[in-house]
């Protein structure tokens, strides 16, 4: 199979569409370097599948099969490869290591390129092909032990390269930005690393010189110079931070990470550290008609629980 010849010209198209710099070609580049990305890691798989069972590893389908000895095989079947989740379940049990934060960060990045940002910029890809090499430089180098300068040819490699360096010096000014407030909340703070600008998509976001406190804090894009106030990200960065534990919330049946403020409405009520995230306000999770704890659904009823509250007003 040519998955690595295929890895290799999807990551050096996706490279040409981002240098080329029109909106049609920016769309394509992070689509062409996300699937590139995946075929490098189908190629791993590939190489470890053994001699004669179809590329076992990186097909969907797996069946058994006889061979003429009467030994049992497992070989591959049929067209369909691995997705994403299943490549990453064979990395697991196969101790192929991969920087999975950083894909699923370029995977929602290519999503919300294709679905929100119909206007995207160059610069704001840059965080995508700065993620992208360093998946693609640590992967090919532990994995398939070869050099990624050679796979890609110079021209690509050094565009990335570029890219990641710029991009890096423009994030760190970016985020010591951060640190000219104190957000009183750690999941608040590990959020605001992972926002992206609302009008293009842009993480290269940093707070207004001029603001001294969370409710005046204003965020600008380094890209396009859209200005959102804290109203508008700190929600989005509770949900960004919170958003594994919301999952396991739901999968697990655990409790909710975060829920509406009673006080200010928003959506950035930490649940593990009891206050708002926005406004600061921290309620009663005891009841003061039963004595039981107030479940993080109903602490816009407190100081009582939802069924006290209910009972309370149908005495009144």
């Amino acid at each position: 199979m040519d998955l690595l010849e295929n890895a290799i010209q999807s990551i050096q198209v996706g490279v040409e569409d981002y240098l080329a710099d029109s909106n049609a070609r920016l769309l394509s580049a992070a689509r062409n370097i996300h699937a590139g990305i995946l075929l490098l890691f189908k190629e791993a798989l590939y190489r470890l599948s053994p001699e004669g069972s179809n590329g076992v590893l990186i097909m969907s389908k797996v069946v058994p099969e006889k061979r003429p000895d009467g030994k049992i095989v497992f070989v591959g079947q049929g067209t369909h490869t691995v997705k994403t989740a299943e490549i990453q379940e064979r990395f697991k049990s196969l101790g192929i290591i991969a920087d999975w934060k950083r894909l699923d960060k370029i995977s929602r990045v290519r999503n919300e390129v294709e679905h929100l940002y119909p206007k995207i910029s160059q610069d704001a890809l840059k965080g995508l092909i700065s993620d992208s090499f360093l998946i693609i430089r640590n992967f090919v180098q532990s994995q398939l032990k070869e050099e990624p300068c050679n796979l890609l040819g110079d021209k690509t490699w050094q565009a990335m390269l570029q890219v990641n360096e710029v991009y890096d010096q423009e994030q760190k000014l970016c985020l010591e930005s951060f640190n000219k407030i104190d957000w009183e909340s750690d999941a608040l703070a590990n959020g605001l690393s992972e926002l992206a600008c609302k009008d293009c998509g842009s993480e290269l976001l940093r707070l207004q010189e001029t603001v001294e406190s969370v409710q005046e804090a204003v965020l600008i894009c380094s890209s396009c110079g859209a200005t959102e106030p804290s109203d508008s990200f700190i929600p989005r960065a509770i949900s960004l931070a919170l958003h594994y534990d919301a999952y396991i919330s739901i999968k697990e049946g655990a409790e909710t990470p975060h829920v509406s403020c009673p006080e200010c409405g928003l959506d950035s009520y930490v649940v593990a550290e009891g206050r708002c995230a926005s406004c600061g306000a921290s309620v009663d999770t005891t009841c003061i008609r039963c004595g039981g704890e107030i479940l993080p659904e109903e602490l816009d009823c407190s100081p009582m629980c939802g069924w006290c509250a209910y009972m309370s007003s149908k005495d009144d």
